[in-house]
């Protein structure tokens, strides 16, 4: 993975190409399903199956994990070569992987503090008061953030961060905590896709840091998919029984005594509670929670470090002392082979991104690894052409196909705005999260009196296109993806990364 506190340094140094064009058209694909015009218009492949199955979309988050682990053999080895201490290193995963979860948490609490309508109960607050803390809670964070993924400016940092705090703790001291803000942290999602990073990447750290050879990882991954798969599949559930991994997600209609059909609801809403995804709860009639479930849940968390750990066997096997032709053949027929087994695999325990069953570990890295070694073949070859600078980021060249320059040229604009998305992956999943939100919290005027959001005013004007809403919707998506490939592709051009 590739993301964190700003620097300036060229990215391209000692970097394999494919994997930030891979990592690239990951985070794109995750802008284009996050960010449709309307979410009761998508097509199908756009949607994440809705249990056991997989589409396109079911793709992304383990093509991100898969590089996460990959990235790491990127880069821990060579710290280690240019004299790192292997504690410092530790500390480095630790403190990498704490960046990760403030910047998670960060999402899904900063929107109370740009919109906070003041103290719920009190009807509002002192102007001043709000001021206070809409200025001084991203201080904190953006402070704490900085400081624990590196910077060579640490006095200031840390003064920001200490400001940050001090206004926090005036802020609850002058609303008694009866603020927007402080309700949102109080019942904040603990999991979520950047703290399923952290977690994850910090566990695979930890298993290369005290057994680092491709034996010991390809054990310790293989020992997580099994176990996960026996203690989903056949160990009893309190109140339920043997787990039935073909039962979806109940409804209000589910007799109680059916509500946990497997470990996953079952240890999410007994550990986790409201703290979990609030599309995925459910109520008795007097509003108490009785089920509860997070996609990046406890449970799952397990079979998605494995996920890592295959990035990581992956990485070893590219930077290892082998020619081209067999570091490609290698990607290739372990790719083959790991679709084949997961879904074999799928046949005991099914393909499902919800729960991350081992089958889908498995066969979604198998989908990865073909993918990467598809693009290394394509622009980490051994004939290559410079691509202008006009196109590419700090000392890039790009493989090019003799007798196409039509055709290459295009491809090579492709891999440098996907190349220049891979470089900033956090900055464009975070910087978007934000966006989204503040284009549909922004209202304006919808010529009838009223108003609506800047998101449901241009969803309803693309709708002039040819075809029904889910056109608009994904052309609404598709305008969202190529902002943000202008974004990074400007600050690849000058240099300019965000690294976690």
């Amino acid at each position: 993975m590739n993301a964190g506190s700003a620097s300036h340094a060229p990215a391209t140094a000692g970097r394999i190409l494919s994997v930030d064009i891979l990592r690239g058209a990951t985070i794109a694909g995750m802008l284009l399903v996050n960010n449709p015009g309307s979410w009761s218009h998508i097509y199908d492949p756009l949607e994440h199956a809705a249990w056991n199955g997989w589409t396109v979309t079911d793709l992304i988050f383990p093509f991100f994990l898969f590089l996460v682990g990959v990235s790491m053999m990127l880069s821990f080895p060579k710290r280690l070569a240019r004299g790192a201490s292997r504690p410092e290193l530790f500390g480095h995963m630790v403190r990498r992987a704490g960046a990760l979860l403030l910047l998670g948490w960060w999402g899904g609490s900063w929107s109370a503090v740009a919109w906070s309508g003041g103290a719920p109960a009190a009807g509002g607050v002192d102007p001043v008061v709000d001021l206070v803390l809409k200025t001084a809670w991203p201080a904190l964070v953006l402070g704490a953030v900085v400081l624990l993924a590196g910077t060579a400016r640490p006095r200031a940092w840390t003064i920001m961060l200490a400001a940050g705090a001090v206004g926090v703790a005036a802020g609850w001291i002058a609303t008694g905590g009866d603020h927007a803000l402080f309700d949102r942290v109080a019942g904040i999602r603990i999991p979520g896709v950047l703290v399923r990073i952290g977690v994850c990447y910090l566990l695979a750290s930890a298993v290369w840091f005290s057994t680092p050879s491709p034996r010991a990882i390809a054990t310790w991954a293989l020992g997580l998919l099994v176990g996960y798969s026996v203690f989903m599949v056949h160990v009893p559930i309190p109140g339920f029984g043997t787990p039935d991994l073909s039962r979806g997600f109940p409804t209000p209609a589910t007799p109680p005594a059916e509500l946990f059909s497997n470990w996953a609801f079952w240890v999410d809403y007994h550990l986790l509670g409201d703290h979990t995804w609030s599309a995925r709860q459910l109520r008795d009639s007097a509003g108490a929670l009785i089920w509860s479930f997070d996609p990046e849940g406890i449970v799952s968390t397990f079979p998605a470090t494995a996920s890592v750990l295959l990035g990581v066997l992956t990485g070893q096997w590219i930077t290892g002392d082998r020619s081209r032709r067999d570091t490609l053949v290698g990607l290739l027929i372990a790719g083959c082979w790991l679709v084949m087994i997961g879904w074999l695999w799928s046949g005991w325990m099914p393909i499902n991104k919800r729960i991350w069953t081992s089958s889908y570990v498995v066969f979604t890295g198998g989908v990865a690894l073909l993918c990467l070694g598809a693009i290394h073949h394509l622009v980490d070859g051994e004939r290559r052409v410079d691509l202008p600078r006009s196109l590419a980021g700090p000392s890039e060249s790009w493989r090019a196909s003799s007798g196409a320059s039509s055709l290459a040229s295009f491809g090579a604009f492709v891999g440098a705005s996907l190349s220049a998305y891979g470089r900033n992956a956090i900055l464009a999943f975070v910087g978007s999260g934000m966006m989204a939100v503040t284009l549909g919290r922004i209202s304006v005027s919808d010529g009838a009196g009223g108003t609506r959001s800047v998101q449901s005013a241009a969803f309803e004007a693309l709708q002039v296109l040819p075809g029904d809403e889910r056109v608009a919707s994904v052309v609404w998506a598709i305008g969202f993806v190529a902002v943000w490939a202008a974004i990074t592709w400007w600050l690849d051009r000058r240099g300019i990364y965000l690294k976690v």
